[in-house]
């Protein structure tokens, strides 16, 4: 049986949950495979590799990397699967984190000045080794100064011209799937329906992709045909997932919902080559 979900966010990244906690969740949907795929940080991959196995759960080291098409001005998110190495991977994902961090902490600091009472230390409590704007709006949230997740204060703020409303420089996509090739890993473009970058799939493909996300929460019926044509005409195999990251999502898909591709099998049967 192969109920795969190679789409997960833990709390190493901006997930809500441990990887135990979504272990035992996963188990009792019937999840047999599972990539635990925190954004641009391999830390804890083997750990949660081996913590899976104990669930009876395949698990594959993976990644997912944040990057950008400068030709197209579109973000373009590329998930690293089955990798040897991390030096590459890591080098790209050191800097992005650092930045994230420090937009971040330029946020808590807008939102100081507009009258909000904000401890960065309490954040980063939170948050671990990366700030991530999910975890200021979850301490808004548990000190009263906000009524939701995703309410008032995202829309308004952190979205629609908002004073957070800035976000970070971010590697050339090509240097991502570079990065994870390096690595000896397999490069899939994630969700492409969310961000409409198909364009970029030619370049991607001459840098070394080897899939696409056929299967996610945002990808729509016409995007499903469309990754199905290009994974056709360039020889890509196909992903799914959930993009599961607990109550940090904001209309998230529940976990296991997104089943992979059965294309996607190569991954595991090429994790021990």
């Amino acid at each position: 049986m192969y109920a795969a979900d190679l789409h997960v966010h833990t709390r190493v990244s901006d997930g809500s949950m441990t990887a135990a906690e979504i272990l035992e969740m996963a188990k009792a949907k019937g999840v047999t495979h599972i990539a635990f795929t925190d954004h641009d940080t391999t830390k804890q991959s083997e750990i949660h590799k081996r913590l899976a196995a104990s669930y009876g759960i395949r698990a594959i080291q993976a990644v997912e990397m944040s990057a950008y098409d400068y030709e197209s001005r579109k973000k373009v998110h590329i998930l690293g699967y089955g990798y040897k190495y991390t030096e590459s991977i890591e080098k790209i994902g050191r800097e992005t984190l650092k930045k994230r961090d420090e937009n971040c902490r330029k946020q808590i600091e807008i939102l100081n000045k507009l009258g909000f009472r904000i401890s960065e230390d309490a954040v980063e409590h939170i948050a671990g080794d990366c700030i991530y704007k999910q975890h200021i709006l979850d301490y808004l949230l548990k000190t009263g100064q906000s009524e939701a997740m995703f309410g008032d204060i995202y829309r308004n703020i952190f979205k629609n011209g908002g004073p957070c409303d800035f976000d970070i420089e971010y590697p050339r996509a090509e240097e991502a799937v570079l990065a994870i090739c390096r690595d000896g890993g397999f490069a899939v473009l994630a969700h492409p329906g969310q961000q409409d970058n198909f364009s970029v799939i030619p370049g991607l493909v001459a840098a070394g992709l080897s899939g696409i996300e056929w299967n996610h929460p945002s990808n729509g019926g016409e995007d499903r045909k469309k990754i199905m044509s290009y994974a056709g005409e360039y020889g890509l195999f196909l992903t799914g997932g959930s993009d599961f990251h607990g109550r940090y999502e904001r209309e998230g898909a529940d976990l296991g919902t997104c089943p992979a591709h059965e294309t996607s099998r190569c991954l595991f049967e090429n994790e021990n080559q």
